[in-house]
C-alpha cells in the first residue's frame, strides 16, 4: 500500500496523503482496525514530514476515517464513515450509466414532487436560471455549473429537507460528471449539447409551471434517457 501512496508523487503535500489514505482505506486496502506505523516511521516510508503527515491526519479524522490515540492511529469501522464522504467516493467510483440510473430515480420524483410544492418565488428562481442557461454559448464550464444550479433548484421546489440534503450532498460530483459528460458529447441527437439542455429543462419547468407533477417526472426521465443514450455510443461497455 505504501508503494501505492508513492506511486506518481511529485510532490507529497498534506492534501496529496489525504486523497491516498482516503483510497486505500475506503477500497478496503487499509481495513478496519488496522493500525498504521508510527509518525516516525510513516515519514520515513513516505519520505515527508510529521507536520505534513500530521496534518493529513486531522482531515481524515475529520472524515472518521482514523483514529488517534496515545496507543497508535487506527482505521475505523465504516459505521463510522463521514456519509458525505462515502456518497462522494461510491460516485467517484461508479460509471456514468449508473450514475444517470440514480438520477433517472432520484430527480423524476423530486420533479414529480415539485411540480406540487413550487411556490411563485421558486419558478421565478428556475426561470433566472434557465435564462443563465441560454446565455451559455460556447461555455461548458458555464453550462455545467447552471444546469447543476436547475437541478439544485428543482430539488429546493419539493420543499423536501431530506431531497434537498441528499442534492447538497452530491452536488459538487454532479458538476464534475455533468462537465464531463458536455466536454464527451458535444451533441444530444441531432440537437447541440445546449440545444438540448435547453429543449429538456424547459420542458421539465412548463410541467412544474402548470403543476403537473406526472408530466415533469415524464420529463426528467426523459432528459436522463437522453443522455444516456449518448453515453452509450461513446462507451458501449455502458450498456
Amino acid at each position: 500500500p505504501y508503494e501505492y501512496i508513492l506511486q506518481g508523487a511529485d510532490k507529497i503535500t498534506a492534501d496529496y496523503l489525504v486523497e491516498k489514505f482516503k483510497n486505500l482505506i475506503l477500497s478496503d486496502k487499509f481495513p478496519a482496525g488496522y493500525t498504521l506505523p508510527n509518525e516516525n516511521t510513516l515519514c520515513e516510508k513516505l519520505g515527508t514530514g510529521r507536520s505534513t503527515l500530521r496534518e493529513a491526519f486531522k482531515v481524515l479524522s475529520a472524515y472518521g476515517l482514523i483514529t488517534r490515540t496515545k496507543h497508535g492511529t487506527y482505521i475505523n469501522e465504516s459505521k463510522d464513515f463521514s456519509t458525505s464522504l462515502m456518497i462522494d467516493y461510491n460516485f467517484e467510483e461508479s460509471g456514468m450509466r449508473e450514475i444517470l440510473e440514480f438520477r433517472k430515480i432520484f430527480e423524476a420524483e423530486s420533479a414529480y414532487l415539485a411540480a406540487q410544492n413550487a411556490t411563485t418565488d421558486d419558478i421565478k428562481e428556475l426561470k433566472k436560471i434557465m435564462i443563465k442557461i441560454e446565455d451559455c454559448e460556447g461555455d461548458p464550464a458555464a453550462l455545467s455549473y447552471n444546469d447543476v444550479a436547475f437541478h439544485y433548484m428543482i430539488a429546493r421546489c419539493t420543499h423536501n429537507r431530506l431531497l434537498l440534503s441528499i442534492m447538497k450532498l452530491i452536488s459538487d460530483t454532479y458538476y464534475k460528471g455533468i462537465r464531463s459528460q458536455f466536454e464527451k458529447i458535444g451533441h444530444i441527437g441531432e440537437q447541440t449539447t445546449l440545444q438540448a439542455t435547453i429543449y429538456h429543462h424547459t420542458k421539465i419547468f412548463d410541467s412544474i409551471l402548470l403543476k403537473d407533477s406526472e408530466a415533469a417526472a415524464k420529463a426528467m426521465r426523459d432528459h436522463m434517457d437522453s443522455i444516456l443514450g449518448e453515453i452509450e455510443k461513446l462507451e458501449p461497455e455502458a450498456k
